[in-house]
């Protein structure tokens, strides 16, 4: 059976790749997009689509906070959410009818969904159902928070408390996460691990770098207006600041 559906993500890149796929499944029609929460559910509003494919990290609201609003409503919408985070950070989704997509997305995993999604849109109870079910779930999760990050090092996943994490650095291609004493490897784009930590203290000080102002232990005034901070690490690190952040930075250390 066919259904309509809403694409939101605040990255261009993702939301081609996802309708693109979605292209490929007749009964899958996508209606519109979004780039945030809130232009999200205007679009929700005004065309009630069966199911809505929701990022869960974003600038502004987030993905949780709007899928709750999106329940709420009259004719709520089936929620399927899109992550970057590895299975071991989403496993609590794979819970009754709730169902989630993992970045990259893959088509076979997409394809396992759009059935899932097929199925329940024959059978009117079972899709109430599954709406209610992502809103039970939501509603623990508002409750019952967990601020870890999931990262890896030597084929082990470890979940730091964001207190831990000192700074994360992009470098070829791959993102590190620095606790005082170690390092390792996250999973995501650094657009990612900025997305799940601006709300945690942590600032985008340089293109390649996101630092815990909680941990700046210094700050060292260099040439031309230009800073670099001093880590509260066991090595000292020194991190370069932009120019186009040395205002703000200021301003959330209290620098005058």
């Amino acid at each position: 059976m066919s259904f309509t559906a809403v694409v939101v993500d605040d990255e261009p890149l993702a939301r081609d790749e996802l309708k693109y796929l979605l292209a490929a499944h007749e009964d899958c029609r996508v209606v519109g997009e979004a780039e945030d929460a809130e232009g999200a559910l205007l679009l929700v509003a005004r065309l009630h689509p069966d199911v809505v494919f929701l990022d869960i990290e974003m600038r502004g609201m987030s993905g949780y906070d709007a899928a709750r609003r999106m329940l709420a409503s009259p004719r709520p919408p089936l929620v399927v959410f899109a992550t970057a985070y590895n299975e071991y950070a989403v496993a609590a989704f794979e819970l009754g009818a709730v169902d989630y997509l993992l970045k990259p997305f893959e088509a076979e995993r997409l394809a396992r969904t759009i059935a899932r999604i097929k199925n329940l849109k024959e059978r009117e109870e079972d899709w109430q159902e599954a709406v209610a079910s992502v809103a039970r779930l939501l509603e623990g999760n508002h409750r019952q928070e967990v601020k870890k990050l999931p990262v890896e090092k030597n084929g082990e996943i470890k979940l730091l408390d964001y207190g831990e994490i000192v700074y994360g650095r992009a470098k070829h291609g791959a993102v590190e996460v620095f606790t005082a004493g170690d390092y390792y490897t996250f999973g995501g784009t650094m657009v990612d691990l900025e997305k799940r930590l601006n709300r945690e203290g942590f600032f985008r000080v340089h293109k390649s770098y996101l630092v815990n102002l909680k941990r700046v232990a210094g700050v060292l005034p260099w040439f031309k207006g230009t800073y670099w901070l001093i880590m509260g690490d066991r090595r000292q690190t020194q991190i370069p600041v932009g120019k186009g952040q040395v205002k703000e930075l200021k301003s959330l250390l209290g620098l005058s």
